[in-house]
């Protein structure tokens, strides 16, 4: 079974905007890291496309080959900058392709854990347990018109009616990134992970879930066809160009560790899984060791003598876009997330804590810390990492 694959349509568009990209961290190995890229152009015909594929070569060239930073959210925002630098470049160089730009999610599925960075309105889901949950913020001015309907300062009717709310509020175009997402979530077996361009705003929350849970046991790439066969058959007009990248989140495993792999975390929030394991194995060493001083012991002592219990020691060991058309679904409340733009925590990321049997009456021992990974049943709560500039008019471009 393929579990990620990624598709797109033209829809009624002439030039396909949307780039995405699947970067695996070792293409021999099962339970390979994964990168998943979805970008979509604004700025017109030519720079919209120009924008989206500049900008991804960018990341991931930078994500693999030049980042030295440790921990993944580090690298992935390195990557980001790296990004919006190289549409500065361009922009400099090609005066026609002033204005363009994109937006961009970078998602990282790190053993069993999802990290990721986005700017701009492209989505990030989570099916868990037969529910969708938006992961990232909406950096359009319609996520912050639901702010104002959560707050009671507007009812949904007038931000759903909103003239302005497919403007964005932060996208990449070369210049300062006013809002930027970056958080992280534990992942479990069936989970599964989707990753979008506004094109797919045309099916409500309550279509691409029917279609991501019939499709949790088949072949991604037959799920990827589905949802986007689902948009074709809305037959909206001006239909925008409609991005897919599913994951599905099969079986718990460590990032690779095999010859090859393109790149690998030592610290904080890489390998915890890593750690846990070596630990064990250290901790099984040391108890053979002790076994095996025990039947040492008992070998050289005669048969006629009283037992006498033996010293013993071990230690455990201690790690749009065309700004423009944006689909309105016939339920407004079910086609947009709540928004989740402002919140500044920090997830709390756990995994199970494994400890190495250990021989009768041991010596006392303080085995190490490790964090525990929540399985429960409800869906993580998004966390955003934002810094919002002084507010600017909302970016409104016509692809």
């Amino acid at each position: 079974m393929t579990i990620i694959s990624g598709k797109q349509s033209l829809g009624q568009r002439e030039n396909q905007e949307d780039a995405f990209e699947i970067v695996y961290q070792n293409e021999r190995d099962p339970k390979s890291d994964i990168l998943m890229l979805v970008a979509d152009g604004m700025g017109g015909h030519a720079g919209g496309e120009v924008a989206s594929n500049l900008a991804l070569t960018a990341f991931k060239t930078h994500f693999v080959e030049g980042s030295v930073a440790p921990r993944p959210r580090d690298r992935l925002q390195d990557a980001l900058t790296t990004a919006n630098d190289a549409l500065r470049q361009r922009i400099a160089t090609q005066s026609d392709l002033k204005g363009m730009g994109c937006t961009l999610v970078a998602a990282l599925k790190l053993g069993d854990r999802l990290v990721w960075v986005s700017v701009g309105d492209s989505s990030l889901f989570l099916l868990r347990d037969g529910r969708l949950k938006r992961l990232n913020a909406d950096h359009s001015l319609y996520g912050e018109l639901l702010q104002m309907v959560a707050a009671g300062q507007i009812t949904q009717e007038e931000a759903d009616g909103n003239p302005r709310r497919n403007a964005l509020r932060s996208a990449l175009m070369g210049d300062q990134i006013s809002l930027t997402d970056v958080n992280a979530i534990g992942l479990k077996p069936g989970d599964v992970v989707l990753a979008c361009s506004d094109g797919l705003d045309t099916l409500t929350q309550s279509e691409i879930t029917a279609i991501l849970q019939r499709g949790k046991t088949r072949d991604m790439r037959g799920v990827a066809s589905d949802l986007l066969n689902a948009v074709e058959a809305k037959g909206k007009p001006k239909q925008d160009n409609t991005t897919v990248v599913v994951y599905a989140h099969v079986q718990d495993g460590m990032s690779s560790m095999l010859r090859g792999s393109q790149w690998a975390f030592h610290h904080g929030d890489g390998n915890r899984k890593t750690l846990k394991y070596m630990a064990i194995g250290l901790g099984a060493l040391a108890i053979g060791a002790t076994v095996g001083a025990l039947s040492w012991t008992r070998t050289d002592t005669p048969e006629t003598t009283v037992e006498q219990e033996p010293e013993r020691s071990g230690t455990v060991p201690q790690e749009e876009r065309s700004i423009g058309d944006r689909s309105l679904a016939e339920e407004p409340d079910e086609t947009r997330p709540d928004p989740t733009d402002g919140q500044v925590t920090e997830p709390e990321i756990q995994e199970e804590q494994a400890q190495p049997t250990e021989p009768e009456a041991p010596a006392e021992e303080t085995p190490p810390s490790q964090e525990s990974e929540q399985q429960g049943p409800e869906l993580p709560e998004p966390v955003t990492n934002e810094t919002e500039e002084p507010p600017e008019a909302p970016l409104e471009e016509e692809r």
